[in-house]
């Protein structure tokens, strides 16, 4: 099977570096990349309240990337570099992961590319919460239709990260509300909120706060007791 391994293990690198080039267009910070069974994971540390075009921008380009490449290989294929045997070995494993990596599961590509989109509609907690909704349902669905020993490594894998992400989420709305309060990030877009819990993640915010409005900053001040 080293021949299948190689084709998968180069699919996912170069998948990974698109999400790289992507992240390096748009000054990310970078920090590695993760290697898994069913895919890879580009690990940005970077901020929360990044623009969400550019997340979306980075997100899209693995896919991007990897289909590009596909193609490049069609042609070595024309050429008489590749045999076609082995095209169709690569072709197989090229739509599986591509496929497999869209689904709109949380924390594969697919996922997230759904949160970002639903972010732009729906505050953050809001949005993750859905997220992590549809993707449990859309994995149990899948394991109950599809029942096979790899599917299911893989379903438990991805609820496992689907658990690690859902008690994160306090902890993720704090990281964005303590970056808001750090940096001086500029949001075009405004938005009257009365629950605190309901900020967006591309606005800044009017905020019902104890019978009265105040702005983002005041909030987060007394959020952090500054004064």
């Amino acid at each position: 099977m080293f021949k299948e391994f190689s084709y998968v293990f180069i699919i996912i690198i170069v998948h990974e570096i698109g999400h790289l080039i992507a992240a390096k267009i748009c000054s990310w910070n970078f920090d590695k990349i993760e290697v898994y069974p069913f895919g890879g994971c580009v690990k940005l540390d970077d901020k929360i309240n990044r623009s969400m075009k550019e997340e979306l921008f980075i997100l899209i380009a693995g896919p991007v990337m990897q289909i590009l490449f596909f193609y490049v290989c069609y042609l070595f294929l024309n050429e008489g570099f590749i045999s076609y045997r082995n095209f169709l070995i690569f072709k197989n494993y090229h739509y599986t992961l591509l496929i497999f990596n869209l689904l709109p599961i949380y924390p594969l590509d697919g996922g997230r590319i759904l949160n970002i989109i639903i972010n732009f509609f729906m505050p953050f907690k809001k949005s993750n919460k859905i997220t992590i909704c549809l993707s449990f349902l859309l994995i149990f669905s899948l394991l109950f239709f599809y029942k096979s020993l790899n599917f299911t490594l893989m379903g438990i894998l991805l609820i496992t990260e689907l658990i690690v992400y859902f008690k994160r989420q306090d902890f993720l709305y704090n990281k964005m509300l303590l970056e808001r309060f750090i940096n001086p990030f500029k949001f075009k877009k405004m938005k009257i909120i009365k629950n605190k819990d309901n900020m967006y993640k591309d606005k800044r915010h009017i905020i019902l706060y104890k019978d009265k409005y105040i702005t983002e900053k005041e909030y987060l001040k007394e959020r952090f007791k500054v004064r």
